[in-house]
């Protein structure tokens, strides 16, 4: 197996659908990964929580909506249905229901700390490949 494959397994087993989120960005692989990678910097959490501390709503379902939009596209879909239902409680309750929001913002963070164990997988594989060529 090619360290390419190695590293989207490590997304699959991860719960991550990289073959429907490689599919939309027309099998290019390493387009994939690239983007897979920037995750971490587009999770904006401490920007979310702090538009809900501030009930900015439009800072917060701005910021929400984009986090969604970008895991979705990326097949993340555990950090999407978090943010997916979110969304949803923030258009039901707007910030009436501060304890159901930050729970929600917990799964999301946790699903992110999943995720950066996976993308911690995935540069030692490329780290171990660009050491044996």
């Amino acid at each position: 197996m090619d360290e390419m494959q190695s590293c989207l397994n490590v997304l699959r087993n991860n719960d991550v659908d990289v073959d429907g989120a490689v599919e939309r960005l027309m099998g290019n692989d390493n387009l994939y990964l690239e983007f897979i990678k920037r995750l971490p910097e587009e999770l904006h959490l401490a920007t979310i929580r702090e538009a809900m501390a501030q009930q900015d709503g439009d800072a917060f379902h701005f910021h929400l909506h984009n986090l969604k939009g970008f895991a979705i596209n990326l097949g993340i879909n555990e950090i999407a249905d978090a943010a997916q239902a979110s969304l949803t409680e923030f258009r039901v309750s707007q910030f009436r229901n501060v304890t159901k929001l930050e729970g929600l913002l917990e799964e999301i963070e946790a699903a992110g700390e999943k995720f950066a164990s996976a993308l911690g997988e995935i540069e030692e594989i490329e780290h171990s490949g660009s050491t044996t060529q």
